[in-house]
């Protein structure tokens, strides 16, 4: 039931954030030449995003992921001449097909041990029968592939790097792509509330990002630069809680980082402006 819930309250967080950040858009991005494909690739980045939110399948969440990496790499690329926005679109390219294969592997597991791959399936099975060494196992892939999607240290290269995209695409990935890891965690609390090796590991790269990207986010001058620092040590921070059995906690950090993210980048522009004055 919470999981249901918290996803109809996010599927209508990523509707208001994809309404501001294409409204923006539209006047940020006003005379460009590739800003048709840009309006169709953010809608596919937002119809993907939902179909994750809801989807009570392995295959369905894999799926759904994916295409948010894919469709999010041509948003990364809007300006293909900035070699260092090719060079994280590369870097994000790489790890998220790690990911995937971390994904694909916890799926397959779980799938053998349950017979099913419903998500459903998978927690009346654990609710009945425990966790056994498979189980262990794929819940150990499934952290992988969540450090790989949401930029924890030692992989954080490409969301720093990604500042050379337009200004809204920074917005919609530090308030809602990158974000969706923290609710896969929160989606897999059944499973992961059993599955002692996996919340360790949490717990070490979540704390180590924590404490090291909030002492180097303080020795950034650039304003994005600072706000990208400042997401990977929130994104450490939410999956530290997670590792700690605070499900609740982390889903309203979630939400709070989500709407401050996109007020953030989208209002970074006024930095210049105070500054000019």
């Amino acid at each position: 039931v919470m999981a249901t819930s918290l996803s109809l309250i996010l599927a209508l967080l990523v509707q208001l954030l994809g309404t501001v950040i294409g409204a923006f858009s539209a006047r940020y991005l006003e005379g460009e030449v590739g800003q048709r494909r840009y309006v169709g690739v953010l809608a596919t980045v937002l119809a993907s995003v939902h179909l994750l939110l809801m989807a009570d399948h392995w295959l369905v969440l894999i799926a759904a992921w994916a295409s948010v990496g894919i469709a999010l790499q041509h948003l990364l690329c809007f300006y293909p001449d900035r070699p260092f926005a090719l060079l994280a679109a590369h870097k994000k390219r790489i790890a998220d097909r790690l990911a995937d294969v971390m994904l694909l592997g916890a799926t397959a597991l779980a799938w053998l041990e349950v017979g099913s791959g419903s998500l459903s399936a998978l927690y009346l099975h654990i609710a009945q029968h425990g966790m056994s060494v498979s189980l262990q196992m794929s819940a150990v892939l499934l952290v992988l592939a969540v450090i790989l999607r949401t930029a924890l240290l030692p992989v954080h290269g490409w969301l720093i790097q990604v500042m050379e995209a337009p200004t809204p695409v920074s917005a919609l990935l530090h308030a809602g792509v990158v974000n969706l890891g923290g609710f896969v965690l929160i989606r897999f609390a059944p499973m992961l509330e059993q599955a002692p090796p996996a919340r360790l590991l949490l717990l070490v790269f979540g704390l180590a990002t924590t404490v090291l990207a909030s002492m180097v986010m303080l020795t950034r001058i650039s304003i994005k630069v600072r706000l990208a620092w400042s997401t990977v040590a929130q994104m450490g921070f939410m999956l530290l809680e997670c590792a700690l059995g605070l499900y609740t906690l982390a889903a309203l950090h979630l939400i709070g980082h989500s709407l401050y993210k996109a007020h953030a980048f989208l209002s970074a522009s006024t930095a210049v402006r105070q500054t000019r004055l």
